[in-house]
Formats: structure tokens, sequence, C-alpha cells
């Protein structure tokens, strides 16, 4: 965990490496046991202080407030993923222009046990994220694309590292259920390189507008 607060997002390179080694039951059994030790907290009623005078303000208490479409849910979102990406907003490694305004000022006034704080509540939250309701055109098209990409246009099928059903695992994220317009925003940052990753730039490089609209409406979906 420490090692991540060194690295920018490229360090998804050497992951993404490994997508075709996918473990899938050792995957689960992992955070199956990570979100039950979060769930223990949550039971005894500890709301970190961070997250009731900051967080909250956009996520809501319990990180699935619904009132702004490009702010993601983070209600079971896996407790890796969110340190690694508060520490970037703190350190100035996600620079995407909501990062710059929003997130970096909040994240620069936490310690890493506090990161480590927020981080675990999040994760431990349920249920975990689901679609608001709302049904958007090309979620047909955009399954097809995340199962498996489209090799004439040279984009890869998005379930090698977010897994078959879109749940990722560790620092890839879980984005089934997530918001369509954050989902369509964060895709446009990495085809554009607004958000640094190598990975995800080298993905998204090639996709269209109306592509990246389709995966949203299958993912939000979900």
């Amino acid at each position: 965990m420490t090692k991540l607060s060194h690295k920018k997002e490229s360090s998804w390179v050497r992951y993404g490496q490994m997508a075709g080694a996918w473990k899938p039951l050792a995957v689960a059994a992992l955070f199956a046991f990570a979100g039950s030790a979060g769930a223990a907290k949550v039971a005894a009623g500890h709301v970190p202080f961070r997250v009731s005078s900051d967080c909250q303000v956009c996520h809501g208490m319990h990180g699935a407030a619904t009132d702004y479409g490009v702010i993601p849910m983070l209600a079971g979102q896996h407790e890796a993923y969110i340190v690694m990406q508060l520490k970037q907003f703190r350190n100035g490694h996600r620079a995407d222009q909501n990062g710059n305004i929003y997130m970096a000022p909040v994240a620069q006034a936490l310690t890493n046990g506090q990161i480590k704080e927020v981080a675990s509540y999040f994760a431990a939250q349920r249920p975990r994220m689901q679609s608001g309701g709302t049904k958007y055109a090309g979620a047909s098209q955009g399954k097809a694309i995340f199962n498996n990409g489209i090799t004439s246009e040279q984009i890869p099928a998005c379930m090698e590292c977010h897994g078959a059903n879109a749940q990722g695992a560790g620092t890839f994220p879980d984005i089934a259920g997530q918001r369509y317009e954050y989902i369509v925003q964060q895709l446009k940052y990495f085809h554009n390189g607004t958000r640094s990753n190598m990975l995800m730039n080298q993905i998204a490089k090639n996709i269209t507008v109306p592509q990246m609209k389709e995966v949203a409406a299958y993912l939000s979906s979900l």
C-alpha cells in the first residue's frame, strides 16, 4: 500500500500485464475478507471525522449521493483504489479539472492514516454501487465493447482488467453501476490525456465519444 503513494497512475501498466492471469476466486475471497472487516467498524457506528466534515458534502455520508452525475459513487469501491486516488489527488499526479478544483484541496489536508480510514469506511458501505434507474441508449453495444473490445479499431475489452462483472479488484476500480456522466467524463479525460494513466490513456485513445457513451450506458445499468 505504501509503495502506491510513490507512483503515478502509470504504475497500472504492471497490473495490466497481469490481466491475463485473472484469478476471480482468489480476488473475491481477498476482498470479501476486507469488506467484512470494514463492515464491523460501520456496525459499531464509526464514521470518520473527515467523511462527516468533508467527503459527505459531495459524495454523501455513505458514498452514494446522486445529486451530481459527474461525482462518482464511492460506496463499496475497493479500498486500495480509493487510497491510491486520494494520494494522487494529494500529490498532484491526478490533475484532471475536477480533481484540481475539488479533490486536491481536500486530499492535501489528509494524513496517510486519514486516507486509509476514509477508504476503509467507503469500501465497507453497502449496498454496493447500484444503477440510479435511468436507462441510457446504447447499452447493448456498450456491453459488446466491454466484453470483446473492437479489434479492428484497436480498442481492447474492458473486462480484461475490470473483470467480467466490471467489479475490478484492488487498484482496478469497481465500475459496475457507476454513474453514466462520470464514466463518460473520465473516458474523455483518459482519451485526451487530461487524466494521466499510461494504461488507460492507451486503451482509450481510439474510442469515440459515441462509443464512450455506449460503454457508460452499459456500466451504469448494472
